[in-house]
């Protein structure tokens, strides 16, 4: 969840791992973002070397997506989910 953390600080970042989460394809993910694919998957790119998982798998998209929802769970900081 540090690693989760890590991605928080840029809300861009957070956003894009959000999106991607929520609908699980670069493409709707840069739909919801109004970014074009390739930004998205450069971001996602960057953010997957952060946390250390392969996001393009059904394995490393169920692990971010735990543990974004267990980050905030546990997050106490105050920060709204996107």
């Amino acid at each position: 969840m540090a690693a989760v953390a890590r991605v928080a600080d840029d809300p861009e970042d957070l956003a894009t791992l959000d999106a991607y989460c929520a609908t699980g394809s670069q493409r709707r993910a840069a739909d919801l973002l109004h970014r074009h694919h390739s930004s998205v998957a450069r971001r996602l790119e960057q953010i997957a070397k952060t946390l250390g998982v392969e996001l393009t798998g059904p394995t490393g998209l169920t692990r971010a997506r735990l543990a974004l929802t267990m980050w905030r769970l546990l997050d106490d900081s105050g920060r709204e989910p996107h």
